[in-house]
């Protein structure tokens, strides 16, 4: 953030050129790894599949903005998950294959990166508002919560005009669209939302049964949202500790 992007300062090819350079250097990464064949094997399918999705949620992105017309939240939420929560997934994945202990958690994995995802890409969205946001997805025109959830608030004349701002009928004004966000609560909502999906992801560790594991998935939310109150381990890996303190001073008899 803040700084030009690699096609902004060197070109669209040589982006372009670079970005494939990365995903065969991580194909070439994962077959020189010490995994099993099999393990190598079901690596390479999983970063496959993680690439397509990705990809797939980027091109819905791509389509919208060839035929601009107006999103449910519904819509845009399935946007960011298709587009971001991969990106989580996958790497998560690896590392439990590459452990051998990905059957174990397989469930949990993806439905915590699907919830991670949508609540990263929420968060991006909420960090744009305001003249110190880091980007301006007003200016740019890009699909955003926020602009959903206010036109599905949004009644009469300010409907029709999110409705024409969704379809690029009319030049965007910054101000104006984030003083009827700020009218209709749509920022309210939207860290409503936020919060509940950072929840979900929370929950969805409910059914891991290594501790550890679930301990380090709530740091990587608390280390990712800045939220210090689930940054620590879970109560069981909490309640391990404890009685691990308590031995040291104690010893068994």
């Amino acid at each position: 953030y803040g700084e030009k992007t690699l096609h902004e300062e060197h070109g669209v090819a040589v982006a372009l050129n670079v970005g494939d350079l990365l995903i065969g250097e991580g194909y070439r990464l994962l077959a020189a790894c010490k995994a099993s064949p099999e393990a190598k094997a079901e690596m390479m399918r999983v970063a496959a599949e993680g690439q397509r999705e990705l990809c797939r949620g980027q091109g819905a992105e791509l389509m919208w903005t060839r035929k601009p017309g107006v999103l449910t939240p519904l819509q845009v939420v399935n946007i960011f998950r298709q587009k971001t929560a991969p990106a989580f997934e996958v790497a998560l994945r690896l590392g439990a294959i590459y452990s051998g202990k990905h059957d174990e958690c397989d469930d949990v994995l993806g439905a915590y990166s699907r919830a991670l995802g949508i609540a990263y890409q929420i968060r991006d969205d909420l960090n744009d508002l305001g003249t110190s946001g880091e980007t301006n997805d007003i200016a740019g025109q890009r699909p955003s919560l926020l602009l959903a959830v206010a036109r599905e608030r949004a009644n009469g004349e300010n409907r029709e005009f999110l409705d024409r701002l969704w379809r690029r009928e009319v030049q965007p004004d910054s101000e104006q669209v984030e003083a009827l966000y700020s009218e209709l609560k749509a920022d309210e909502r939207c860290k409503h939302l936020l919060e509940s999906y950072k929840e979900e992801a929370i929950r969805s560790l409910a059914a891991l049964e290594h501790s550890s594991l679930k301990g380090l998935l709530r740091r990587v939310i608390g280390k990712i949202f800045n939220d210090v109150e689930i940054q620590g381990w879970c109560k069981e890996q909490e309640q391990k500790n404890a009685a691990q303190r308590l031995d040291n001073i104690i010893p068994p008899s």
